[in-house]
């Protein structure tokens, strides 16, 4: 018999053990029991993951969509740095990899359209070059970008009038905010040039603009915050703005994408050696968000792991049922020359039988709801989610092979005090008493 305790044997014994003999159904309803709740917990992680995936996925691409992958900045971000000292081919030669790269200049300002006031960040790049990086050229829904860079004569003048000024492009919620439609005038107005000393170094104040163009990028910070006005525009509003900046070419920094956004940091890591700059990446730059994202990624995945935990509870009292009702057969086994050993594998073996058989069967119906989530669409969100909407779903196999692999542990644990308890059975004892 110790000859036959092989594990093929093990197996057969365990599954016998697991089915209720006739007029014992309370064992194999208990069996059942674990098993369903194994595969509801395993089921509701790669849901609850899945989806949690694709709104993470989703938001990342949307950050990449308002902002370069990397930024090239002064040391003193605010004082920025001139391009004849720092040409844009140098950039180019020191990341092969990127797929663009262009200059641009932030300021805040207020916008001024009629009575409407809003305090923005104007933005001014390159049309020709910088309109991508940003995902601007792409986001238009009226107008072009290339417009910026040319002279505009507004469609309501005043007094005759014929003044022209250079265009400039709104989100659309910041649009609304102001009321104003295409070839409206719009005035904007720099705080930080409110200094008398300003003004007579040569600071603007206030000029006009025209309304040549509007996008829509699906996020809210952007579109109701952003005003995008062409590279020497830009440069006006400057805080220690004087003429002199224009001979020099100066902007606040660089933009740079590249083909592998998700691996930036070591392309920052190359600024390092050029002395005066500095890089910042996307990752960085919203590196609380995607902090939050990853803490409520792991902290539902740990509360629903608790579901598995349970199920583990289940499968060691059903285990623990079984152990009393066998109490003979297992002496008999043990009288016949199994050892300690092969009864503890033996109740292992069952233990992770019901853990594998709910991870199989929960791993299918998790898949299965991910799938009719992301093909069919049913779960409709409101329509104030802007570009969403239904949930959207990422599929992750690392994330589904931890948890596989956390349940089957778990089964395992809560199959070893049984397998304990039943390993140290007196054989004598249960012969006896049977």
């Amino acid at each position: 018999m110790a000859d036959r305790a092989g594990l093929s044997f093990i197996q057969w014994a365990a599954w016998r053990y697991l089915v209720a003999r006739k007029g014992r159904h309370g064992l194999s309803f208990m069996t059942t029991f674990s098993i369903i709740g194994v595969m509801i917990g395993v089921a509701a992680l790669i849901v609850v993951l899945s989806v949690m995936g694709g709104f993470e996925q989703d938001l990342k691409n949307k950050m990449l969509r308002g902002q370069p992958h990397l930024e090239i900045l002064a040391e003193n971000a605010l004082a920025g740095f001139s391009l004849q000292k720092y040409p844009l081919s140098n950039f180019e030669k020191m990341f092969p990899e990127a797929t663009g790269v262009a200059p641009f200049i932030q300021a805040d300002v207020v916008l001024k359209q009629g009575k409407h006031l809003s305090a923005v960040e104007l933005f001014g790049i390159d049309p020709n070059i910088g309109g991508d990086l940003w995902s601007i050229s792409s986001s238009m829904t009226e107008g072009k970008l290339t417009d910026i860079a040319s002279q505009h004569a507004p469609l309501v003048t005043t007094d005759g009038d014929r003044s022209r000024w250079p265009g400039i492009v709104l989100g659309d919620s910041l649009a609304g905010q102001l009321g104003a439609d295409i070839g409206d005038e719009i005035t904007v107005l720099s705080p930080q040039a409110a200094s008398t000393s300003t003004i007579m170094s040569g600071g603007t104040v206030t000029r006009s603009y025209v309304l040549v163009g509007v996008f829509h990028s699906g996020l809210f910070n952007y579109d109701s915050k952003r005003a995008v006005v062409s590279l020497d525009e830009g440069r006006k509003f400057m805080s220690d703005y004087e003429p002199s900046l224009d001979d020099e070419n100066f902007v606040i920094g660089v933009g740079v994408n590249t083909k592998d956004p998700m691996h930036i940091d070591p392309l920052a890591d190359r600024l390092k050696e050029v002395k005066g700059l500095s890089g910042k990446t996307w990752k960085h730059t919203n590196s609380a968000l995607i902090f939050a994202l990853q803490l409520e990624k792991y902290t539902m995945g740990a509360i629903l792991m608790l579901i598995i935990l349970v199920a583990a509870f289940s499968i060691s009292g059903t285990m623990m049922m079984t152990v009393f009702h066998k109490k003979q057969q297992i002496s008999l086994l043990r009288s016949l020359g199994m050892t300690q050993r092969d009864i503890g594998r033996l109740y292992l073996v069952q233990g992770f039988t019901i853990g594998t058989v709910g991870i199989v069967l929960g791993l299918g119906l998790g898949l299965g709801l991910c799938f009719l989530l992301k093909q069919l669409r049913f779960a409709d969100l409101p329509v104030n989610l802007l570009s969403l909407r239904s949930l959207p779903v990422r599929f992750l196999p690392f994330d589904y092979m931890i948890i596989c692999g956390a349940a089957w542990i778990l089964s395992l644990l809560g199959a070893f005090y049984p397998a304990a308890i039943a390993a140290r059975q007196n054989p004598s004892q249960g012969l006896r008493y049977s």
